[in-house]
């Protein structure tokens, strides 16, 4: 029986789900592709014929749910640089989708916690790296844009301003992962935001209140961690 590109669609998402669940249960590096093959309730032979190395499934598994950084600012070239109100309510519809993605919390919990970066999984990292890096430059330049306009309150280095807040934004999110159910992401997010942006901002700026930012909270196209579904 000939095989339909929608067939080995079908199959290439089976591989994907199978990879998605065990390299989150088992990690990556206690994970092989008979493992996957088995899960999945195919052959080796399939695995191969879509992924030549678990490298490549990986990044594959990426794909389809793309980290927070990734789409952080999609409404929104960089280069136009939002104001602080704006990275507000960036981030608290980031924290949303990944609250209620389950898709986007597995692979970032795979990605933080569940994956050695050596060996052939190295090169894995790169593309963490670069998100990361393409986020801490838009945050800096809205810092950078509010410190000009004269937004920032006296003594406070826009550098050090954009630092703390990405630093308490990634840190407060690797703890969500880790502690499953121990706070409310959305919650706690929201407070801890708008005490960082209310201590380095001028008294005239006033963060959206939460009712204003739910309405908000998912960002266009499907893909800000989107499940892929």
């Amino acid at each position: 029986m000939r095989r339909t590109k929608q067939d080995a669609l079908r199959t290439r998402e089976m591989i994907l789900d199978a990879a998605e669940t065990l390299f989150y249960e088992q990690g990556v590096a206690s994970t092989t592709l008979t493992h996957i093959a088995n899960a999945a309730g195919l052959t080796r032979g399939a695995i191969y014929w879509h992924f030549p190395n678990k490298l490549e499934l990986f990044r594959a598994m990426h794909e389809r749910a793309k980290l927070p950084q990734e789409e952080f600012f999609r409404e929104r070239p960089l280069e136009e640089r939002p104001s602080l109100e704006d990275l507000f309510e960036h981030t608290m519809a980031a924290l949303h989708r990944l609250q209620t993605d389950e898709r986007m919390r597995k692979v970032l919990t795979i990605f933080l916690f569940r994956c050695e970066y050596v060996g052939e999984m190295e090169e894995a990292l790169t593309r963490r790296n670069e998100a990361d890096e393409a986020m801490r430059r838009a945050v800096a330049g809205i810092f950078e844009k509010a410190c000009r306009e004269g937004k920032l309150k006296a003594g406070w280095c826009s550098a050090i301003a954009a630092n703390i807040y990405f630093c308490a934004v990634a840190g407060i999110i690797s703890e969500w992962l880790r502690t499953p159910g121990a706070f409310d992401l959305e919650d706690t997010g929201r407070s801890m935001i708008r005490t960082i942006l209310g201590g380095c901002a001028c008294s005239s700026f006033e963060p959206p209140a939460p009712g204003q930012t739910a309405a908000r909270a998912a960002l266009p196209g499907s893909e800000l961690g989107s499940g892929g579904e």
